[in-house]
């Protein structure tokens, strides 16, 4: 009887089971090749940079006038939110407990925990999902990344990015919304820090310390870890 109960209390509690881990990460890896099989950075960024910027003037009339429409950032938004409610029904709602950035190697892991009973005590196991790499912050700049940790305080589908100095609102799809197709909000004592996990208009920054503080993952990898996480229950630690 004693060993049958010792076998019981090794069951884990909480979290996702080896086997779910292993069919979670062959998930999102088929779902990434796919949609870098169907180039959607190309959607997002700044790859017609020079064109915009020679006619500028005619693109910010257009945001003004609210003429700027990007279908296919919309369609690709709507798409992966499909995506999103599959694989949340199938592990459930809150995948990733926690991210940890590392600042000094410039990734991010992304963790399942396992809350286990074994020996008379309670014990935890974080299990990771995905690693990827991102971009941080730059010190020259005045806007490292701050390290501590955090909780995603609100999660935002289809960013807009305000540009303060000119008075304009650049809409979500449009290749100057630095936000890219997700943004993360870093939240702590119940405020936000106005520091951010988010997409980016340029995939070429990534591996680099080049932000004003924060953290830009490719959008293929947002949009995954958008779908993932949840709103003041996901934890965020960033180290150096």
């Amino acid at each position: 009887m004693n060993l049958i109960l010792t076998l019981i209390f090794l069951i884990p509690s909480a979290g996702l089971s080896t086997d779910e881990i292993r069919s979670l990460q062959s998930d999102i890896r088929d779902f990434k090749s796919f949609l870098q099989y169907e180039h959607i950075e190309e959607v997002y960024t700044s790859f017609m940079e020079k064109e915009i910027l020679r006619n500028l003037d005619r693109y910010l009339r257009h945001i003004n006038d609210k003429r700027y429409y990007n279908r296919g950032a919309f369609e690709i938004s709507k798409f992966v939110s499909k995506w999103g409610e599959i694989i949340r029904e199938k592990y459930g709602d809150a995948i990733v407990d926690s991210m940890v950035i590392n600042l000094s190697e410039r990734k991010c892991y992304l963790y399942n925990t396992r809350e286990f009973y074994n020996m008379n005590n309670w014990g935890y196991e974080d299990r990771l999902i995905l690693a990827t790499n991102v971009a941080i912050g730059n010190e020259a700049f005045g806007r490292g990344t701050i390290k501590g940790s955090f909780i995603i305080g609100r999660k935002a589908a289809e960013p807009t990015l305000h540009w303060e100095n000119r008075g304009i609102s650049i809409p979500y799809g449009h290749p100057f919304n630095a936000f890219g197709a997700r943004k993360l909000e870093l939240w702590r004592d119940g405020k936000y820090t106005h520091y951010a996990c988010h997409g980016t208009d340029d995939v070429n920054c990534i591996g680099k310390s080049i932000s004003l503080g924060c953290i830009r993952f490719t959008n293929v990898d947002i949009l995954i870890i958008y779908e993932l996480v949840k709103e003041n229950k996901t934890k965020v630690v960033i180290v150096e």
